[in-house]
């Protein structure tokens, strides 16, 4: 059924009767308050939050480090996404797919060449990347519904070949025995490792964001029409992007791999996108890095309820109701629209002041 969606998408990119969709015009309304690199106070909070994030060994037993290392997975997987929707305006229904591609490749590498973690790491990344490039260049060719529609095609026909090929993937039974090197076999040493490429992976993406590429593709995202008329390439500039979105989230898979030790079709399978969807909604879409918070919350919340609670999943879905009805721009963009609004609403009425004081030209 997906195939056959996914070869219709592609032949007719707005289907089979319908005309293209309008996109990239910017319309006049409420502006959105501009993305700024960190202060200096924020790069100092967070780099007290990577501290005490480091010191939790200390403190926390095999079974809460096992669920840090798992939450560090999750920011880095919603932060993905978070980098293609938010800086791209790509919205992706599909991004399990580069996750479990990245699972698949690392546990593959173990199982089937009997290479080390460190190696598996490095291969899950590169399957995430192979696996963005052939579906990204079709589904950048289509925009809007069409494309998210495209990509949860994809992800369920990745999903439905780990399913059926069993003599390669393990089918439902999965590929077991997918465990670190003795290095990093302890729980403390897991996590620290997990932690080391959640902050690079956070970093880089959030790096890329207000690098050259990163205006280039919030130009894209706002206006087409304009960008185009710069010289910036619409499909060649969102290509990319899904690349490297596709190749963080099958870093995340490889880690995600090696702290189950084992791997099933279920990581491809359409909740997986949905819980990526849900962290960066939860942390705001409008924001550069608010998936980290989404992430954060969501999978404490996930793990939570599951040990708390039979009615797990109502539970949740009521939570999340709550968070999007009480922070509706999400949790870290109606966080910082609280808190920059008195200060933007004082530096508008000292410049406005400063206006009106000024001689005229007349009596200089």
């Amino acid at each position: 059924m997906f195939l056959v969606m996914a070869v219709v998408l592609v032949i007719r990119p707005w289907g089979f009767l319908g005309k293209p969709i309008q996109t990239g015009v910017t319309t006049i309304g409420e502006a959105t308050r501009p993305w700024r690199p960190w202060s200096s106070a924020t790069s100092i909070a967070v780099a007290a939050a990577i501290l005490v994030a480091a010191l939790l060994p200390v403190v926390l037993g095999s079974y809460g480090l096992s669920v840090g290392a798992q939450i560090l997975i999750a920011v880095v997987f919603a932060m993905s996404l978070q980098f293609q929707m938010s800086t791209g305006g790509l919205d992706s229904f599909g991004h399990a797919a580069y996750f479990g591609l990245g699972a698949y490749g690392a546990a593959m590498t173990v199982e089937w060449f009997d290479l080390p973690m460190e190696a598996a790491i490095l291969v899950g990344p590169l399957t995430g990347l192979l696996g963005a490039l052939i579906f990204g260049w079709f589904c950048v060719r289509l925009s809007g519904v069409y494309f998210a529609m495209l990509t949860l095609a994809f992800a369920q026909i990745t999903w439905s070949i780990a399913f059926q090929w069993v003599d390669v993937t393990g089918g439902d039974n999965g590929i077991l025995g997918v465990w670190p090197s003795d290095w990093a076999a302890s729980p403390a040493n897991f996590y620290w490792l997990t932690l080391a490429v959640a902050v690079v992976a956070v970093l880089a993406l959030r790096h890329l964001v207000f690098s050259p590429f990163g205006y280039r593709l919030r130009a894209v995202r706002d206006s087409t029409v304009r960008a185009e008329a710069v010289g910036i390439s619409r499909q060649r500039t969102q290509y990319v992007a899904f690349a490297i979105s596709g190749t963080a989230a099958g870093l995340a898979g490889a880690l995600f791999a090696f702290l189950k030790g084992s791997i099933f079709p279920d990581v491809l399978a359409i909740p997986t996108s949905i819980d990526a969807l849900v962290m960066v909604l939860l942390g705001g879409v409008a924001t550069v890095s608010g998936s980290v918070v989404g992430a954060i919350v969501y999978t404490m919340a996930s793990i939570w309820l599951m040990s708390a609670t039979d009615l797990s999943r109502l539970v949740l879905g009521g939570f999340i109701v709550f968070l999007v009805v009480a922070f509706p721009q999400g949790i870290v963009g109606s966080l910082s629209a609280f808190v920059s609004g008195p200060f933007e609403r004082w530096r508008t009425r000292g410049r406005a002041e400063r206006t009106v004081a000024l001689p005229a030209e007349g009596s200089r």
